[in-house]
């Protein structure tokens, strides 16, 4: 194995539960699990519905508006994390597979939230002329 290779340790099957991913606008200066976000990421649907590309939740008391990653749907999404055998270093183990992603800003931000959104489609488009 070469020293750029990777080893991936998976452990879960086509089956297994798709989760929704959350890019949020904080600083948490933590990472790791946490259940302070288990149920503030709810779509607030009453402000949602009047724009099906755009989904409103509230964390925290403050209002963040977001858009769902449609140019990652070609892909498939997985979150590794490395294996704790110290004899593999460059294996990782699959931890879980993302359905959907969505990428928030703050409200007021949005033209933000769609630079952002364009620059990543753009890098997209790149890695695919570069790979292809």
């Amino acid at each position: 194995m070469s020293a750029n290779s990777v080893l991936l340790l998976s452990n879960s099957s086509e089956d297994t539960k798709l989760y929704d991913m959350h890019l949020v606008p904080c600083k948490i200066r933590a990472t790791g699990h946490t259940n302070e976000l288990a149920n503030n990421l709810e779509k607030d649907t009453e402000e949602s519905a009047d724009n099906n590309s755009r989904v409103v939740t509230y964390i925290r008391g403050r209002k963040v508006v977001g858009k769902s990653l449609a140019c990652l749907e070609r892909f498939q999404t997985i979150l590794l994390e490395p294996s704790s055998d110290p004899e593999t270093s460059n294996a990782y183990r699959e931890t879980a597979r993302i359905g959907t992603a969505f990428n928030y800003e703050r409200e007021g931000n949005e033209s933000r939230l769609q630079e952002e959104l364009s620059k990543f489609e753009e890098y997209l488009q790149l890695t695919d002329v570069i790979h292809d």
